[in-house]
């Protein structure tokens, strides 16, 4: 007799599953994921020049969405463009071009602007400041504060007290149109010049009447709808650093285009991953509660809130309304849903005092008259239309068989 042995099988090391791969780098891959975004996000918040400062969409504070939205009711076109090109190709002799970082650009660039013959708004210049406006320099003042305008230009004379500061101009104004307002440390922190091609250039000291942190405040928006709000059409220039200037960049333009969109795919698969191994919740489950509520807690609630308001003449209304209507239910006449008019109380007065042999003026008082004057009043006049409504309704001729009054409750 023979016996048939089985060979086992080898045994084979088991891969690791993808559970097994998901513990071992989640914690190298989280600690990559907390840097890019908070590179990212660092980078937005100190670039000035990144989307909200003065950003005509812009909702935050330094952003410019209010007084862009005010421009545009008024009837102003707003053309928003961020490069050199573009703004010298939209500007035009019969045009304002709002520049909210004029130190960007270069000497070439800031020529191409000035021979368009636009109108000319640059907000908190500083270096470039000879080159927009000969003659003129800036020097640093004291922080934006409330100034009056001290000057006769119509713009800051309707406007009145504004938040200026920051920078002053110094120098003489050219040409006839010039003025120098809302002075700062001896400076004016608003001057208008012209520039070399002959154009209008208004020099802003600081950002704060424009931005949406301030506009409310004070003359600031009745100044920034003037300076800006001049001719039809406005170019709202926010400069971006361009291959060959010697501006400093900003730090989310110095990363790669492929950093930035990767930046956006890791958060969406985070916020993926987050829903698909977030707690699920089970169905609801009911439970019985042993709890009993009486049938007028919600009267006596309703009361207490009618107290606690002094709504007496609410309350006194919705009792005269629903004895109306039980009353000419009673007396065969058109039901009232609201509030009865003259004729119906005077009518369901009538027929009540022939009814009760009460006066029916007395009645028409009870049923449409002042308001109680107290919380006393109020309750002799729940009770005197109680006592109206036991006189008024006749009773049935059988008894119920319960005992109770067969009236409609």
């Amino acid at each position: 007799m023979s016996s048939t042995t089985t060979t086992p099988p080898e045994s084979r090391p088991l891969d690791p599953t993808s559970a097994e791969h998901w513990r071992r780098w989640r914690r190298p891959l989280a600690v990559v994921a907390f840097l890019l975004v908070t590179a990212v996000v660092l980078g937005i918040v100190q670039s000035q020049a990144g989307r909200g400062y003065l950003d005509p969409e812009g909702v935050d504070n330094p952003g410019a969405r209010a007084l862009a939205t005010l421009l545009a009711e008024q009837g102003v076109d707003i053309t928003s463009v961020r490069g050199n090109e573009d703004a010298v190709a939209a500007a035009g002799p019969d045009d304002t071009v709002l520049v909210t970082v004029p130190d960007l650009l270069t000497t070439d660039q800031i020529d191409r602007l000035v021979d368009t013959g636009a109108r000319l708004v640059l907000v908190a210049p500083e270096l470039r400041v000879p080159d927009y406006a000969p003659g003129l320099t800036a020097v640093l003042v004291d922080a934006p504060g409330t100034v009056e305008p001290g000057c006769a230009l119509p713009v800051a004379e309707r406007a009145g007290s504004a938040r200026l500061g920051g920078f002053g101009f110094s120098g003489e104004l050219s040409r006839s149109e010039g003025a120098a307002c809302y002075t700062v440390d001896g400076e004016p922190a608003l001057a208008v010049s012209s520039t070399e091609s002959g154009g209008q250039v208004v020099l802003l000291g600081t950002a704060e009447p424009l931005t949406n942190e301030y506009l409310d405040d004070d003359g600031n928006a009745a100044l920034a709808l003037g300076l800006l709000g001049e001719t039809r059409r406005l170019i709202w220039y926010r400069p971006i650093p361009e291959q060959g200037t010697d501006a400093p960049a900003a730090f989310t333009d110095e990363l790669p285009g492929w950093v930035r969109a990767g930046a956006w795919q890791l958060a969406i698969a985070v916020a993926l991953a987050a829903v698909w191994r977030a707690r699920r919740l089970g169905r609801l489950v009911t439970e019985p509660l042993p709890v009993v509520v009486r049938a007028s807690e919600t009267t006596e609630g309703r009361a207490r809130l009618y107290r606690r308001g002094r709504s007496r003449e609410h309350a006194a209304g919705l009792l005269r309304a629903a004895a109306i209507r039980r009353l000419a239910a009673s007396a065969r006449l058109p039901g009232q849903t609201g509030e009865a008019g003259p004729d119906a109380v005077g009518a369901l007065a009538a027929t009540l005092a022939a009814r009760t042999g009460r006066p029916a003026a007395e009645i028409a008082a009870l049923l449409a008259g002042p308001p109680p004057a107290d919380d006393a009043a109020l309750v002799r006049l729940a009770a005197d239309l109680d006592d109206l409504e036991n006189a008024g309704v006749p009773r049935a001729t059988g008894a119920s068989p319960t005992g109770k009054d067969p009236r409609p409750s």
